[in-house]
């Protein structure tokens, strides 16, 4: 929140802006990056100062660079690292993008959450999407009007101050003469598109809006209503396993022996030991989850002690590691405690919930050519595209992260163990694998 100097500037951080860093570290390698967006050119626009959010924390200065792709057949895509987890951000930035081209909602073709292209827009967390990607995206696509004006100004030797755009096309030009952004994408163009963008592009005044802040359905609605939409958990692969993880007992345990050779002598299953990491990948969800369920019943573990439901409380509130605001406090609670005419003092307790959503934790992991794509629902691409090449150990170059629309998240999808594990298990696979979490996944581990 924003104060007035001499008031307490109080930010504590959501719990899903807090980076725990990956929970396996294993060792090894890599996957093969396809993007197909069909004929056509991206525009490279460079607007300085432009916010963004970066990796979920804030906001900070970018260039943004290669946020469009017009297609020869007047489609536009823009790119951004947000992701769609039901609140409608997709068709917000949609109409955003639409508004400052001048063009329908339905020729915009938003490409989100794809860490292979575009700009890093940062996480979708804290309610930021709309104060700061929006603006961004505005500007972007602004720019990208006023150069596709210039163009035309300069191919008609016409003053450009006296054209306009409107539905994609250029008014103005006079009798018989046409530009659009389809022609804008032809290769006689290229050369016009590598120039510098005309400075200090002004955004869509409020009042003169014709997209924006008005009712548009939903983006994708169709699709969801039908029964369309593929959710994380209903990505398919050519060839693809479906993988089980077997996990501790209990929080803190140590696996101090196991015999997998039951498991080991199914057909057609896969079976991973990598230190305390022990998982299964099979053709059949139901074939991985028997193998380790039988691999279970060998295992013996060290486990933790562990207060009980009513001594809870207490132990989180001794042993919880606090967290730093990201900003400082001004003033000192002790201290206004002291000088207050009447302190009243009480304590709350609450239940301790789980963070489930609706749709559990999924991840598909394929590994072409020494690089991995994991399509996976999270709130951080970056993040766990990050997560990933510190855990298989590649460089994240050789790593890609797709987010499909997502059930909700909520601020609870910021980690990606199972995408993690997702990829262990095609490693050695040598096949696309899915790992989808139960919901005794999700109460125990999530």
């Amino acid at each position: 929140m924003n104060t007035r100097p001499g008031e307490l500037d109080l930010i504590e951080p959501e719990r899903y802006e807090l980076h725990e860093g990956p929970f396996y570290h294993f060792e090894i390698s890599r996957r093969e990056f396809v993007h197909v967006l069909g004929a056509g050119i991206l525009i490279s626009v460079a607007i300085p100062g432009v916010l963004a959010q970066r990796a979920g924390r804030g906001e900070g200065s970018s260039t943004l660079a290669q946020r469009l792709h017009l297609g020869a057949d007047g489609m536009i895509s823009v790119f951004t690292s947000k992701v769609e987890v039901g609140q409608g951000s997709r068709t917000q930035l949609t109409q955003a993008a639409a508004e400052e081209l001048r063009v329908p909602v339905e020729r915009v073709r938003l490409i989100m959450a794809d860490s292979a292209t575009g700009p890093d827009d940062g996480g979708t967390a804290g309610s930021r999407t709309t104060p700061s990607t929006v603006p961004t995206i505005r500007k972007a696509c602004a720019a990208a009007r006023q150069l596709l004006l210039d163009t035309a100004a300069s191919q008609f030797s016409i003053d450009g101050k006296s054209l306009s755009v409107r539905d994609g096309k250029v008014e103005g030009l006079g009798p018989g003469k046409q530009f659009s952004y389809a022609d804008l994408a032809g290769e006689k163009y290229a050369e016009a598109l590598r120039r510098e963008a005309t400075p200090g592009v002004a955004v869509t005044k409020v009042s003169e809006w014709r997209v924006l802040g008005t009712p548009v359905p939903r983006v994708g609605a169709t699709e969801i209503v039908a029964g369309a939409h593929r959710y994380p958990s209903d990505i398919r692969r050519p060839g693809m396993l479906y993988g089980k993880v077997l996990r501790p007992p209990s929080y803190g345990a140590q696996l101090t022996g196991i015999d997998l050779a039951s498991a080991q002598a199914l057909p057609g299953l896969i079976t991973v030991r990598d230190g305390d990491f022990i998982g299964f990948a099979a053709p059949t969800s139901f074939a991985a989850e028997r193998a380790r369920d039988n691999a279970a019943k060998t295992a013996n573990w060290n486990t933790a002690d562990h207060p009980s439901s009513d001594e809870l409380f207490a132990h989180l509130r001794i042993h919880a590691s606090p967290q730093r605001s990201r900003r400082e406090v001004k003033g000192s609670p002790d201290d206004a405690f002291k000088s207050a005419n009447k302190v009243l003092r009480a304590s709350y307790h609450i239940a301790y919930i789980q963070h489930a959503p609706m749709e559990p934790r999924a991840a598909v992991a394929e590994w072409t050519d020494g690089l991995l794509t994991v399509w996976t629902g999270t709130q951080q691409p970056a993040r766990v595209r990050d997560d990933l090449a510190s855990a298989v150990r590649v460089p994240r170059e050789r790593v890609r992260v797709i987010v499909p629309d997502t059930g909700g998240g909520f601020g609870g999808k910021h980690s990606g163990e199972v995408a993690i594990e997702a990829a262990r298990l095609a490693l050695v696979a040598k096949k696309p694998v899915s790992v989808r979490w139960s919901r005794e996944d999700e109460f125990t581990w999530a």
